[in-house]
């Protein structure tokens, strides 16, 4: 499994994310450099070394642990909050030796209050914690440079947190017009499927009742035209409704346990106990993201249990669902290819042959979660199991 996939396993940050914040740390040669060359004792010096690289470590681990700034939430901040009490701590012990050159952690506690506070709480707060202590030392120092270089490096964090917000506030735009369009674009279905399904219907019927009396065994023919009609309207609104229905965590938890049951299916179904608890999370910052992750779970829920249902041929099937990911094994006949689409249909919840795991993998794209599929049983190729991994 890759690093990144094992990041979005916990929810927190990406190898990349983590990547990119540490080339940046190369500034923090500036204020070991000045323990150096500044006339101060061996002990301040060694101090100065020591407490940069705990600073490192620290920083570095908080920008793997926490996650993106519409992702953290209170136990976040508590991590966040201790974490930015051991960094000032150690600048404070780095102080002495750095000289003024101690300025130049600044712009890290402001990125790290930056990317993972939400935008209205992080800006003020992280240049605030460049600004104030930047201002005393310029003064203290009476150098503009203490002040302005390392506002360079928070204009820059500024710049890149307000691309990457209004990038995320485009694809909450597209998304939402997307599912629009997608609605009415269902809406004109049902449309032409009733009307034109219920004008044969009258027709027929009319024509049913005219010869009832005349010709019993026409009109017999007419009502069972009607009834296989009837039957086949009814699919086709079934379908369009359970395409147009957006599926809940808890709902398609509970109906998944009905049907594998039903199926004389063996199921195993283990929920992070965070996601049993609470109602559904509303529309808004965190819980918006929330809410939209837990209705791509149930969507992979509701493919991959009709799949296993349908096709597999299985006897067990373990279900885990946990805040980052959805995990569904069975231990039927097996996938063909692991993380290859068969090219052979695949019927999806809503009935319609091969869009399932095609739709899967979409819906999945959008949120730009990962989707696997790979044999249940990696030694001898049996069984089919069905990942998503958000973001």
């Amino acid at each position: 499994m890759s690093t990144d996939s094992q990041r979005a396993h916990d929810g927190s940050g990406s190898f990349h994310g983590v990547a990119y914040a540490g080339i940046w740390l190369i500034v923090l040669g500036l204020p070991v450099g000045s323990a150096f060359l500044r006339p101060v004792p061996p002990l301040l010096t060694a101090l100065t070394v020591a407490a940069t690289l705990l600073f490192i470590v620290t920083y570095l681990w908080l920008f793997w642990r926490l996650p993106d700034s519409h992702l953290v939430g209170a136990r976040e901040r508590r991590i966040l909050l201790v974490g930015l009490f051991v960094l000032i701590g150690l600048i404070a012990l780095a102080a002495p030796g750095a000289g003024s050159w101690s300025t130049a952690y600044t712009p890290f506690l402001a990125a790290l209050l930056i990317f993972t506070l939400p935008l209205r709480l992080g800006l003020p707060l992280g240049v605030a914690l460049w600004l104030v202590p930047g201002v005393v030392w310029a003064l203290a120092a009476e150098e503009i440079w203490v002040l302005a270089g390392p506002g360079f490096g928070v204009l820059i964090i500024v710049f890149a947190r307000l691309v990457e917000h209004n990038e995320r506030r485009t694809r909450l735009v597209e998304d939402r017009l997307r599912s629009a369009a997608e609605r009415d674009a269902i809406a004109r279905d049902v449309h032409d499927v009733l009307g034109h399904s219920l004008t044969g219907l009258s027709i027929r019927t009319q024509l049913a009742r005219r010869l009832i009396d005349t010709d019993p065994e026409r009109a017999r023919a007419e009502l069972d035209t009607i009834d296989a009609l009837s039957r086949e309207a009814l699919d086709q609104v079934r379908s369009t409704v359970s395409r147009l229905r957006t599926p809940e965590l808890a709902g398609e938890l509970a109906t998944a346990r009905r049907t594998l049951a039903a199926a004389g299916i063996t199921a195993q179904i283990d929920v992070a106990e965070e996601l049993r608890l609470g109602d559904p999370p509303e529309p808004g910052g965190l819980q918006e993201h929330e809410a939209e992750r837990r209705r791509l779970f149930a969507w992979a829920l509701r493919e991959a249990v009709t799949n296993v249902v349908r096709h597999a041929q299985a006897e067990r099937c373990r279900i885990t669902v946990t805040p980052a990911r959805v995990e569904i094994v069975d231990d039927g006949v097996g996938c063909p290819d692991p993380d290859v689409e068969a090219p052979g249909p695949t019927t999806s919840a809503d009935g319609v042959g091969g869009t399932g795991l095609r739709g899967l993998r979409e819906r999945a794209a959008a949120q730009r979660a990962t989707v696997r599929l790979r044999p249940g049983d990696e030694a001898t190729g049996t069984g089919t199991r069905v990942e998503v991994i958000a973001a």
